[in-house]
This record gives structure tokens, sequence and C-alpha cells, in this order.
């Protein structure tokens, strides 16, 4: 019990000093406040996982009370903010909270509260508690379910099978499968309800401009040329099997580690078929939807002539918003370039979070050749926009109670639907090494 009481007191303390850090004027965060907000909601909402855990262990009420059903009679109690609206703009309530540390700017903390409750009564299964299984009820999991659809929707259609996750579990879900797949942060990703497969019109008009015109006469018409990608849905799967000792350990936040290495699994899937997939039955790499840029003078070295020749083939047009990417044993060797002088020719490049080179930004991804080789691609330059990610319908989790029963263990299967394809082959360039390495024949 003292435990409980150190961990409601923690909670306490980091609540208070939320509230004292969003209590400031309506601004734009610097770097330290937003890591520090980052920080204490972290830590907030890993003493409510073991403090949800405790209760249930312990068969008691939950710490916090239940501020939905007060919200009505308190005139103390703010609206929360609107989801929408970015943390580093929040502003905090005008009037003084109803319930003293409970931070409402958060989104509305008990309701998190009680879908996390509720998607670990679903991970939990046939061990789920009372508390548990009341929340899986107030959410609209059905008891004994062995599958849900994750939606990142502040609502959701229950009787359509969805389910909107705790933020917490959706965040390290995504975070995870971004981090492993770099593709993501910088290609554009659409987001639909089926798999159906899905035309998407491009258009390249670089080439073309407009033209002065004379009097009497008339102007010359130039037609558009329009194409089309389609984007089908390609099902990515992960199995994970826990220890059931590991579901009922109350000192585990389960739905955390769960989150984490799903989104692991299926980020490196997605990194190596949105790098190099071949687009026959399986999504296109950038790589493979590349068009040609440069050449490397040899087979086993980059040059700064080389990444020049690469820079100059991409269209003007789509260098004012491009970046080269490359595995990081390949950016290495291009840090380590020198002049004749045998200085680095790219020093200043170690300097800051963002990595450049010739003035773009550097994305590093492990999924392209390690290695500077004879026809090895080794570095890209261009508009990653223009790479399509078509994600078809939510990520889904089914749970398994009975195939892994002899282990004692449960087993869990996450779905996604996805696919990827280059829709301007033009706004991406490619620097591919040399078919062979030059010889000298001495006589």
């Amino acid at each position: 019990m003292q435990d409980r009481a150190s961990l409601v007191s923690a909670r306490e303390r980091l609540a208070s000093e939320l509230t004292t850090l969003t209590s400031g004027e309506a601004r734009e965060w610097t770097p330290e406040e937003e890591a520090k907000f980052n920080a204490l909601e972290s830590a907030v909402q890993a003493i409510d996982f073991r403090l949800m855990a405790m209760e249930e262990a312990m068969d008691i009420e939950p710490v916090a009370p239940a501020v939905e059903e007060n919200s009505a009679s308190s005139p103390e109690v703010s609206a929360p903010v609107e989801n929408e609206v970015p943390r580093s703009t929040r502003r905090a309530p005008a009037m003084p909270l109803g319930a003293p540390h409970i931070v409402r700017d958060l989104g509305d903390r008990n309701s998190e509260r009680d879908r996390a409750m509720a998607l670990r009564g679903f991970l939990l299964g046939p061990n789920a508690g009372r508390n548990e299984r009341a929340a899986m009820m107030r959410n609209g999991i059905e008891i004994g379910a062995d599958r849900i659809d994750l939606r990142a929707q502040t609502t959701t259609t229950n009787s359509e099978g969805g389910f909107t996750v705790p933020a917490g579990f959706l965040a390290e879900l995504e975070r995870k499968i971004v981090y492993y797949n770099p593709l993501r942060q910088v290609a554009r990703v659409i987001r639909t309800d089926s798999g159906n497969s899905l035309p998407f019109p491009t258009i390249d008009d670089t080439s073309n401009s407009a033209g002065l015109g004379t009097q009497n006469t008339a102007p010359s018409a130039t037609d558009m040329v329009f194409s089309s990608v389609t984007l089908s849905a390609y099902r990515y799967q992960s199995l994970v099997i826990l220890s059931n000792e590991l579901l009922q350990d109350t000192g585990i936040d389960i739905v955390t580690e769960v989150a984490s290495i799903l989104g692991e699994r299926i980020g490196r899937a997605e990194a190596t078929y949105h790098t190099t997939g071949t687009g026959s039955s399986q999504p296109q790499g950038v790589v493979t939807g590349a068009s040609a840029g440069a050449t490397s003078t040899t087979a086993t070295a980059i040059s700064l002539a080389n990444l020049m020749s690469l820079y100059n083939s991409l269209d003007f047009g789509y260098q004012q918003n491009a970046s080269f990417m490359l595995h990081q044993s390949v950016w290495s060797n291009i840090l380590q370039l020198a002049d004749s002088q045998s200085r680095p020719l790219f020093l200043d490049l170690l300097n800051g979070n963002q990595p450049r080179l010739l003035g773009y930004p550097v994305i590093v991804n492990n999924a392209m050749a390690s290695s500077i080789a004879a026809t090895n691609v080794t570095a890209l330059f261009g508009d990653f926009s223009k790479y399509f990610i078509r994600d078809a319908g939510d990520i889904q989790i089914i749970r398994m109670n009975e195939r892994y029963a002899d282990q004692y263990s449960t087993a869990f299967l996450a779905v996604r639907r996805s696919d990827a394809k280059v829709a301007q082959s033009a706004a991406i360039k490619k620097l591919t090494q040399s078919s062979a390495t030059t010889t000298t024949t001495t006589t």
C-alpha cells in the first residue's frame, strides 16, 4: 500500500508540473519545453499503467476520480482542448481545474486510461480481470473477441469493429514503424478504408512553359500528358508469441511492449519492400522506380564528381523539395572523402542534428545497398513526395489463445495492408556503380 501511495504522490507532482508548464501564454514552445512536456507526459502515463495494474491486482477502484460523471455538476471543470490543437500552441484552462492534478488538456486523461485498460483486457484475453473486462464493455470490445482494428480517430463506430486505441499504444506503434521505415517520413501517404485497387492520376509538366504572344497570332497549344499509377493492398503480417506468465505480470507494461515489437517488425518489412521491391506481386521500391541519374567512374568508389552528376541529373523543378537517400555505410564513406591535402570535403556536415549533403537533407535508409560494389545503386536524390504509400484500412491485431496453449503462451498477429509505388520516375534519380573495376595492364 505504501508503494501505491508513493506512486500517487509522484503522479500528482508530475501532473502539477505539467499544469505549470501549460499555463503560460499561447506561443510556439522551444525544443527544450517540448522535450520537457513529452518527458513529463510519458512519466505520467507510465505511472498510470502501473497504478492500473496494482489496482486490478488489489481489486480496488482507480485512484483518479471519474471526471466525466462529475463534469455536468461541477462548474469548475474546464472543457478539454480539441485533440487537433498542436501541443506547442495549447493554452492552459482559463478556469481552475475541478479535479486537482488531472491535466485536462492532454485530451481527456480518464478516457485515455479507460481505453488503455480496455486494450490491456483484450491482450490478456481469458486472464483479464473484472475492471479490465468492464473497460472493454465500455469501449465496445466484445468479451472474448479475438481481434480488433486499431483506429487513430477521436471517434469511431464500434459496430463496425473499430476501437479507438489509447494514444500511447498507437504512437509507439507508428513511431517504431516510421523509425525503421524512413521513407514514411518523406513519402506521400494515402489512407483508404478499403483495399480496392486505387488508380491515381499523375502528370509531369516540368518540360513545358508558357510563351510570349504577338498581335493577331493564335497561341500554340501544348497538351498535358497524363498517366496513372494503380495502388493495390499487399498484406504485411507479424506474429508475436508471449508467455502467459509475462502477460499476467502486473509489473510489465504489456501494451507498450506489444506495440513496440509489432511496430519494429512491420517497419523493417516495409522498409525492405519500399526500397527494393520489384513491383510484381509486391510493392514497388523507390530504388526500382527511380530513373537513371548518374554512373560512378569506378565500381568501388564514389567521388565528389559522381555526387555532382547525380545532383545535376534532377530537374530543377524537383530540386526544391529534394533529399539524398543512402545506406549508413555509404554515408560514412562519403564523409571520408578528402581533397589532395587529405582534408575532409564534408567536415561541416558533422555539425547539427540534420545531416546534409550539397545543401540537401540526407535520409539514412539501411534497406539500400550497404556496400559500394559493381552495379549497386548506392544513392538516390529526388523529391520523395512523388513516392506514394497507400495504407488500406486499419492495422488489425488478432489474439490466438489456443494455438500455443501447450507452451502456455499466447500469440498476437498484426496485419497491415499497404502498397507503394513511384508516381513520377523523373522526380527521383539514382547513382549506380559502374559494372566493372578499371584495370591497368603493364608490359
